[in-house]
């Protein structure tokens, strides 16, 4: 009897390993993704289900970086994302992942206006709908536009293809919500907690509240400026975030993979 039940909490922990690095695949948000060694790849090979990169609209063409002083010309949203997302399309023959049906989301931040920035992104993008379109390939990449968007009364100008980051705290349409995948939110409006030891039962109180409201509506959740720590990460698996917000993506995925 001992044996039989040696074997079960072995059993138990192992599938209890094996789900948490598959959920630490499938729930990787890969937040300022460009600062990465290997921008785009690292995520991409590490099965994260988003990636978000900032992007500036500068005389006709759109730069990657964080602040205005980084921009370089060599540091393109063709030449480090798009170029790249469209190799592995053709090598997957239509998939982001070879042995895996998911799909991922580029988050894109636009850091100028959205005119001219959204027209040029839709530009680089339009010529490829079996990479970024899922009307044409369900495995297509989510595009999603966040940053300074355009209001939502303006989403039936871009094509379909195109989606954007919802905020709770705005008004939509029914036309509207269906152009809208994601919510993000601050997670300052919701908590102070520095990331180590426990979190406040009140603050995951009102976590708890915030994700059901979301995923109610069948959309997914992330939350930015979180404290980039493996226990937020843990309380955020708990509490069945979609998406969770992290610079550091080899950590992540090593974390859970070991637990």
């Amino acid at each position: 009897m001992m044996i039989k039940h040696f074997f079960l909490f072995c059993f138990f922990f192992s599938f209890t390993g094996s789900l948490h690095a598959q959920q630490g695949r499938f729930t990787g948000h890969s937040h300022n993704d460009y600062y990465q060694e290997r921008p785009f790849h690292l995520a991409h090979e590490n099965y994260f289900a988003s990636i978000e990169v900032d992007i500036w609209a500068i005389d006709g063409e759109l730069f990657v970086a964080h602040d205005r002083e980084e921009v370089t010309k060599e540091k393109t949203l063709k030449t480090l994302y798009i170029d790249p997302i469209l190799k592995v399309y053709q090598e997957n023959k239509g998939k982001a992942w070879k042995d895996y049906n998911n799909t991922f989301m580029l988050l894109v931040d636009l850091k100028t206006s959205y005119d001219p920035a959204l027209d040029l992104l839709v530009e680089q993008l339009k010529n490829y709908p079996e990479v970024f379109n899922p009307s044409v390939n369900p495995f297509a990449v989510r595009i999603v536009v966040s940053g300074n968007a355009p209001d939502p009364k303006l989403y039936y100008r871009y094509p379909s293809f195109i989606f954007f980051d919802g905020r709770i705290e705005k008004s939509y349409t029914v036309g509207q919500l269906q152009r809208v995948p994601l919510f993000s939110n601050s997670f300052r409006d919701y908590s102070q907690w520095d990331g180590n030891g426990t979190m406040p039962q009140e603050d995951r109180r009102l976590l708890v509240k915030y994700v059901k409201q979301v995923q109610n509506i069948d959309k997914k959740v992330r939350f930015w400026a979180i404290p980039d720590t493996p226990k937020v990460w843990e309380q955020f698996m708990e509490l069945n975030v979609d998406l969770i917000n992290t610079d550091k993506p080899s950590e992540y995925l090593k974390h859970f993979s070991k637990n």
